[in-house]
């Protein structure tokens, strides 16, 4: 798939990868063209050297003066900006940073004319195997393309819903903004055709993480594994229902078919971070850190896969590495950031950070209107730094907001200061997991 940035007169395709000028190629050295990615990724910020170092040689030790030399090869390819700058700017004793405003255009796949929506469909589908806000956005445009070519196309209507299910998720999207337009979509789309898979994987989400239905989830995905016909597709929502176990606390059941869909579909990320995160709601650490580090053999630029190895280690007692992989996810992550920051914050809290994590709380309460987080994980960072009522307050806020994150209520260990208060039952008991 391409993945395509555009600055002044330059276009910088990730997946070639390539560096254009107008229509002239730019030589450029491998490893500058994965720094430039890092950079372009995340214009604006200001990007660590040691987090460069990290992602572009993962498994090797590399001076910074190597790094220096690729940003100095990268300067010399891209000249000055129009300001009469470097494109990449140098800040001493912190980093680098990509001076000029970046954008994505949208990018429409050629698709056979006898089979135009279905080959959208997989491109779609690819793009929401990200797991990011922007990859969602761009899952969306091409689901629409497949609904305006057939108005009765199911899994498009799926797929779109499905991208406005994960961006309230991901905290691009509130809850009005996205749970009743899924939900209309899973209506019509059920109606269109019962008996598409799709359909009932996403219904099983909308009812598990925006109605707390548990039992209607778990019914949907069953029914949908009975729907399945080839093994690939089984696979996934065995996944998908494992994962469901796991939440709901049969985790013996749900790690064993987690386990076995990692090996079954090595080459899907969602199934790996799947894994990761049952591990972590076991209070197996050490395996979640495992089997993040495995996926991340596979998929080295997934940034799920780094938070939940960065939430291993937190649990661990390695808040340094912790930290370190939190960055690298978040500069991975194409989309809102505070949700991470709220891990962060928590990690701060935990470490004895106190004032680190305060101002980070601050941070976070100041967001965009736009940008959400989930007030569980709010919750986990005051439960962290003591602050039990604060805490048990924003319980109730999440219940009575109907907060996706409740999911984790169960299991989660970050929650354990808070599960002696009677309020804190009586939460479990209203919303039934």
């Amino acid at each position: 798939m391409q993945q395509v940035f555009e600055f002044s007169d330059f276009r910088f395709d990730l997946g070639a990868p390539l560096l254009m000028r107008g229509s002239q190629s730019i030589e450029v050295a491998p490893r500058a063209l994965e720094i430039l990615a890092v950079l372009v990724r995340n214009a604006g910020q200001v990007v660590r050297k040691d987090d460069l170092l990290s992602l572009v040689w993962p498994d090797t030790v590399v001076e910074e003066g190597n790094l220096a030399v690729h940003v100095s090869s990268l300067r010399k390819a891209l000249g000055e900006n129009a300001s009469g700058g470097a494109y990449i700017e140098t800040l001493p004793k912190r980093g680098y940073r990509f001076a000029a405003p970046v954008c994505r255009p949208p990018q429409i796949p050629a698709a056979s004319p006898e089979d135009d929506a279905s080959d959208l469909c997989r491109v779609a589908a690819h793009y929401l195997q990200h797991l990011t806000a922007d990859g969602c956005r761009r899952a969306a445009v091409l689901y629409r393309q497949c609904i305006a070519t057939d108005r009765h196309h199911a899994k498009a209507r799926a797929g779109l819903a499905e991208s406005l299910l994960m961006r309230f998720i991901l905290g691009d999207l509130s809850r009005d903004e996205a749970v009743p337009g899924a939900a209309a979509l899973l209506a019509e789309a059920n109606r269109i055709d019962p008996s598409c898979i799709d359909v009932h994987l996403s219904l099983a989400r909308l009812h598990s993480v925006c109605d707390w239905q548990w039992d209607r989830a778990e019914d949907r995905l069953r029914y949908a594994l009975e729907l399945a016909s080839d093994s690939a597709t089984q696979q996934v929502l065995r996944a998908w229902l494992a994962s469901h176990l796991v939440r709901r606390g049969d985790l013996d059941r749900g790690l064993r078919e987690l386990r076995y869909a990692s090996s079954a579909c090595s080459l899907s990320p969602v199934i790996w971070s799947l894994l990761a995160d049952a591990h972590f709601l076991a209070r197996d650490f050490a395996g979640c850190a495992a089997a993040s580090r495995e996926g991340l053999q596979l998929h080295p630029n997934h940034w799920v896969l780094y938070r939940a190895l960065a939430k291993a280690l937190t649990a661990l007692g390695d808040h340094t590495g912790a930290l370190r992989y939190f960055r690298r996810a978040s500069l991975l992550n194409e989309g809102p950031k505070f949700g991470l920051l709220a891990e962060i914050a928590y990690v701060q809290a935990t470490a004895g950070n106190r004032d680190n994590a305060v101002n980070l709380l601050a941070r976070i309460r100041s967001r965009p209107g736009t940008q959400h987080v989930s007030l569980i994980s709010i919750a986990m960072i005051h439960a962290a730094l003591g602050s039990r009522h604060r805490a048990l307050d924003c319980i109730d806020g999440a219940c009575a907001g109907r907060d996706w994150g409740v999911s984790v209520l169960k299991r989660d260990s970050r929650l354990d200061p808070l599960r002696t208060a009677p309020q804190y039952r009586s939460v479990l008991v209203r919303v039934g997991i």
